[in-house]
Order: structure tokens, then C-alpha cells, then sequence
């Protein structure tokens, strides 16, 4: 199956991924929610590595894939609690941004030189940025001085850099795309259960209470599938990580409409310009030649 059929498939499962991590998350306890959608993944995960299908690893390989799990969980504890207090539109849109880091990072890292059309997607992308930062402080105050914000975006750029480091332990380093799943999901578990026991377990009779839903299970359904279709298009060796990016972040669309419906949150003529802009740029950026 071609790589590009593949990102575009991991992009409609992040997409209803995010509406079942919103749900989740909304007045609950994000570092609890986390070990559980994390708890669920790794079980999901198990049968694989119980029934032989992972390749064996030397201690040094198993080192790379803890390093994966630990950007990726920062990641997650960032945008998680970003989505726990930011409108789902605007959520999803700041997260659009990620091709942007992406080429970013391939140019300074990996040598890559993107074309003029792809430059000045960059730039579309940004001014949308902008647009976004107008709507969002009707909404919520100074945009860039929300700390939810500052969160979302730090976390995207994490996820730009677990992108990269995908591209290199998958095709430099040759780990085959069901070993970097199923040993990710265990280590993102161990990881998420260290920061829950550290950081909300001694204060969790002062601080938001934990509800279980079983949203957090769908969340690992979801993710479990766009992982596999995003780590198989990775492992390709023709595939480029700036344009699987790219693809995978028009999973937006689906949460950007489903926050303006569902969650009947405030509807705004800058937020759909930011949206098609956002698209508009990362179509150049995919396109440019």
C-alpha cells in the first residue's frame, strides 16, 4: 500500500482520536487519563510481543525506543492538558502546525531543501497562525500569553521532533514499524504511570477528581490503528517524513468541525479563514515543486 494512502488513513483515525481524547480529558484528571489510555494501548498492544512477531533488540536499541517514548510523552502531557482547556477548533488547528516544525527540522537536521512553493506555504501557515491568535482572544484573552497555548504548541513541536526521530530509527536504523509500536506502548506506559505516581497521585484529593470513561479505551482503539498505518508509511523507504506529516495533520479537519457541532463551541469567520489557510499551506507545502 503506497505510504501517501497510508499517512492519509493514520490522518481519519488521529482525527476521531482527538474528538475521543477531548471527551476524555474534558473536567477530568489529564495525568490519571493519560496512564489509562496509555494502560490501554500497551494491552492492545501485548498479544503481539507474547506471540514472537517483534524482532529481538540488543539492550543499546531498546535505549532509542524509551527515548521515543519519553519525547512523545512530553508531548502528550503538554497537549493533553492544553485540550482540557482550550476550545477543540483552536486546539486542533494550533496542532495543523506540526509540517511547519517538520521542515524546519529537516532542513537544519537532515539535510532536506524544500522548494519555493513548499517556503512559502511555510509562510501561508503562519500568517494563518496569526489569524488564529485573533480569533482565540475573543475567545479567551491574549492568545499568546495563554498558557494553555503555550502549551499546545510546545507540544507540537515535540511532535515534530518524535516525527523526525521516527524517520531515523525506521529507516537508518532499520527497526521494523511492529517493534517501535509494541515496545513504544510499553514505555509509554511505564513512563505515564511514573509521572501519575509522582506528580498527581499524592495531590489527587486536592486537585481536579478522576472520572473513568470508556472513551479512554476508544482513545487507545484509535491510536492503536493510526500508529500502525503511520509507523508502516514511515518505515518506507521512499517516504518522506515533511509530507506524511503534512497529510496526517489534515486529521484537523474532522476536529475542527466537530468542535464548532459537537461541542458547540463559538463560531468565528477568522477561525475558518485560520483553518483554510492552514490547509491551503500545507497543500503548498505537500505540492511544492
Amino acid at each position: 500500500m503506497s505510504w501517501l494512502i497510508l499517512a492519509l488513513a493514520s490522518a481519519i483515525f488521529l482525527g476521531f482520536y482527538d474528538l475521543a481524547k477531548k471527551k476524555s480529558v474534558q473536567g477530568n484528571a489529564v495525568r490519571p487519563v493519560l496512564f489509562m489510555c496509555s494502560a490501554f494501548y500497551a494491552l492492545l498492544m501485548l498479544p503481539v510481543l507474547f506471540t514472537g512477531n517483534c524482532q529481538s533488540l540488543p539492550w543499546q536499541s531498546h535505549l532509542f525506543l524509551a527515548g521515543k517514548a519519553m519525547i512523545v510523552g512530553g508531548s502528550w502531557i503538554l497537549t493533553y492538558n492544553a485540550l482540557a482547556h482550550l476550545p477543540l477548533s483552536i486546539a486542533t488547528t494550533i496542532r495543523a502546525l506540526a509540517p511547519v516544525f517538520t521542515i524546519f527540522l529537516a532542513v537544519t537536521l537532515m539535510g532536506e531543501r524544500p522548494f519555493a512553493m513548499q517556503w512559502a506555504g511555510v509562510a501561508v501557515c503562519l500568517c494563518s497562525y496569526v489569524a488564529l491568535s485573533l480569533a482565540g482572544r475573543k475567545e479567551m484573552g491574549h492568545f499568546f500569553s495563554n498558557g494553555w497555548v503555550i502549551c499546545m504548541v510546545l507540544g507540537t513541536m515535540l511532535a515534530a521532533c518524535s516525527g523526525a526521530y521516527d524517520k531515523f530509527i525506521l529507516q537508518r536504523m532499520d527497526f521494523e514499524p511492529t517493534t517501535v509500536q509494541v515496545w513504544f506502548s510499553i514505555y509509554m506506559l511505564l513512563w505515564q504511570f511514573a509521572v501519575c505516581a509522582i506528580t498527581w497521585f499524592p495531590k489527587r484529593k486536592t486537585t481536579t477528581p478522576f472520572k473513568f470513561r470508556w472513551t479512554f479505551l476508544l482513545v487507545a482503539v484509535l491510536l492503536t490503528v493510526a500508529d500502525r498505518c503511520y509507523f508502516l508509511a514511515v518505515s518506507n523507504p521512499d517516504a518522506l517524513i515533511s509530507l506524511i506529516t503534512v497529510f496526517r495533520r489534515s486529521s484537523v479537519l474532522i476536529g475542527f468541525v466537530a468542535g464548532l457541532v459537537l461541542f458547540k463551541e463559538r463560531k468565528s469567520p477568522l477561525k475558518w479563514a485560520a483553518l483554510f489557510g492552514i490547509i491551503t499551506g500545507l497543500c503548498m507545502i505537500a505540492l511544492g515543486k
